[in-house]
């Protein structure tokens, strides 16, 4: 059986470096670019759900206001949905 983050591994990141986290957790994945945007995955228990969340710099200011934040609840399209908001975002 392979590692929880290997269909993540398989993402076209259009220049990003990845960081994996820990599984399920609120702080999931973290995809960073270089003029500062972060792609942040997370899994929040208490509402059974997903967020990706597009901030466009790693900061406090970046963080209240986030450019995007998608709700996912079903785990079988995660990585779609990553791809989906990276080729959003970085193209």
């Amino acid at each position: 059986m392979g590692k929880w983050y290997d269909d993540y591994k398989k993402l076209d990141l259009s220049g990003g470096k990845i960081l994996f986290i820990l599984e399920d957790d609120e702080d999931m994945i973290e995809i960073h670019y270089k003029d500062g945007m972060l792609i942040d995955v997370g899994y929040i228990e208490r509402m059974h759900s997903y967020f990706i969340t597009v901030v466009s710099s790693d900061t406090a200011d970046g963080w209240k206001q986030p450019v995007e934040e998608v709700k996912v609840e079903d785990k079988t399209v995660l990585a779609d949905k990553i791809q989906e908001t990276i080729y959003k975002y970085r193209r």
